[in-house]
């Protein structure tokens, strides 16, 4: 659940890496014209060098930590670099933090409070709801170092030993509400308290040994940090990579100086997620922000003080309603695939961003966003700190005479039809399914199998052949709700020559009705590949 410990970032980690580097280096090259070093001395090198980062990295670790919110990723399935990219669903803000060195092990124990977005079925009830909880882990792990000459990457490996045991607990706080899915699952919820017990009650268990399973597991991978000597830039995340590897991000490694943060989030409506703290007391910090899905997002400041009393209040009664601090609008985004550029004000407190969907929408939307020192990245076309009516960049003119390959990966719909009714007569999702068609050319290209039940349907399915885009686009896409009677169109997304990429890259667009006023009800992702 864990997905990056960007607190441990910064100075700490430059020096450590460093260091790393130059007892790599001499480790590669001992024993020079005479041969290589005997296994035996090279082993207590290593060794050496292992025992020297973990005398320096623990007293560092916990004032990083405390006080830092650190993403939780959803149930996707990336691994490797990949997971790097993954969105964030909830924060786990870390509140108690001990870093101490036991027999030549670093043990490190964190807690804290946090929230996720839940969104599970089992025997015929389904908890999907933000959900409080407390946290709290341990594990004691060996240092392992690595350097790869070629990329001038150092790479840190932190790594429970064999056999060693990681302690893991979540417990939910506040109300947790299941939902039946059916007719007889309603009447089953109906009769259980009778006996002592409810769908709700089952619903926490469940959701505390599951979540406490997941975070054991994760944590049981270890943690990579990089350094990139070249760029000075610092990364590290859950899990293990390869020497010479180093986490996917959001954005691509474009920036003359390091990013401090590069992640990317996703928000349900009436929920909340917070980026920080920033430092901007080492100078202006700027933002690039894109909304990805949904319809609209609002990003202010805020200082950490107000916040922690927010979140002190927030879980010490879960059921009240507390309303968050205000702060700074920082930024609006109204539209996909719009990127922004603006510059975090300076402040005399530690800020944290708050990331929020709009008043009034019904689905969540998704964000990428980076932080790094201002004037260290290309600006894009839309800057301000308002995006209200602008468009996407302009696609180069020599991609519109470039054929490309479409993959239709997924779409989520709203929970609800745009009258507010279940999809299904009798309680349950959308029965989904695709069909795309050529505008110009006035035919159906593909229709994808229909996902029953699922209002966030994944195919990843190649559309057959490639598309030339002065003749075969725009391709239309409808999505639609199979019924017993009549098929419903939940909505259509239309995909302009324009908003081809000139790389290959993830494309997101609205679903919208197709009535006189326009309401999205979902977004519907690809992926583009230009050819050659």
């Amino acid at each position: 659940m864990l997905w990056a410990l960007v607190g441990c970032g910064g100075g700490t980690a430059t020096a450590t890496a460093t260091t790393a580097n130059t007892a790599s280096a001499n480790t590669a090259t001992a024993g020079g014209s005479g041969g290589e070093a005997p296994v035996s001395d090279a082993t207590a090198h290593d060794d050496e060098v292992a025992a020297l980062l973990t005398e320096v990295l623990t007293p560092q670790l916990c004032p990083r930590l405390l006080g830092s919110y650190i993403g939780l990723p959803g149930e996707g399935d990336a691994h490797g670099p990949a997971a790097g990219k993954q969105a964030s669903v909830g924060r786990w803000w870390i509140r108690r933090c001990e870093a101490q060195i036991r027999d030549g092990h670093l043990a490190l124990m964190m807690g804290g409070m946090g929230w996720t977005w839940v969104d599970r079925e089992s025997s015929g009830f389904r908890v999907r709801q933000y959900l409080l909880v407390d946290m709290d882990a341990s594990l004691s792990v060996d240092i392992d170092v690595g350097y790869d000459r070629a990329r001038r990457l150092a790479t840190l490996w932190m790594r429970p030993p064999e056999g060693g045991a990681v302690s893991a607990h979540i417990t939910p706080r506040g109300l947790v509400t299941a939902e039946a899915t059916g007719f007889f699952t309603s009447v089953v919820g109906g009769v259980m308290p009778v006996f002592g017990t409810s769908p709700s009650e089952m619903a926490r268990d469940q959701v505390a040994e599951i979540g406490s399973t997941q975070l054991r597991e994760r944590l049981g991978g270890g943690f990579t940090m990089t350094y990139a000597l070249d760029r000075r830039q610092v990364d590290f995340m859950v899990g293990a990579l390869s020497r010479g590897e180093t986490p996917e991000r959001p954005y691509p490694e474009e920036t003359t100086q390091p990013w401090s943060v590069n992640q990317r989030s996703r928000v349900w409506p009436g929920g909340l997620d917070v980026v920080g703290p920033i430092d901007v007391s080492q100078g202006a910090q700027g933002l690039d922000i894109e909304l990805e899905e949904g319809q609209g997002a609002i990003v202010r400041t805020v200082c950490a003080e107000p916040l922690e009393r927010y979140f002190d209040q927030r879980f010490q009664a879960p059921d009240r309603v507390v309303a968050p601090p205000g702060g700074a609008p920082l930024v609006e985004l109204t539209h996909t695939a719009a990127p922004v550029h603006v510059v975090v004000p300076r402040a005399a407190c530690p800020t944290l961003l708050l990331l929020a969907s709009k008043s009034g929408a019904t689905l969540p939307v998704q964000l990428r966003y980076r932080v790094a020192p201002e004037g260290s990245a290309p600006q894009p076309a839309v800057t301000g700190t308002a995006v209200a009516g602008t468009t996407p960049t302009a696609t180069p003119t020599d991609v519109r005479h470039r054929r490309v390959r479409i993959q239709l990966a997924s779409v989520n719909v709203a929970a609800q039809t745009v009258d507010g009714h279940d999809w299904d007569v009798i309680g349950g999702e959308a029965d989904v399914y695709v069909t795309t068609a050529s505008v110009p050319l006035a035919r159906e290209i593909d229709r994808t199998p229909i996902q029953t039940n699922s209002n966030a349907a994944q195919w990843l399915r190649w559309l057959p052949g490639a598309f030339d885009p002065l003749t075969d686009l725009p391709l239309r896409f409808s999505v639609y709700d199979e019924d017993a009677t009549v098929d419903e169109l939940v909505g259509t997304a239309d995909l302009e020559v324009g908003a081809l990429p000139a790389v290959a890259s993830e494309l997101a667009l609205p679903v919208r009705t197709t009535g006189a006023v326009p309401r999205q009800m979902g977004t519907l992702r690809l992926r583009i590949e230009p050819m050659p």
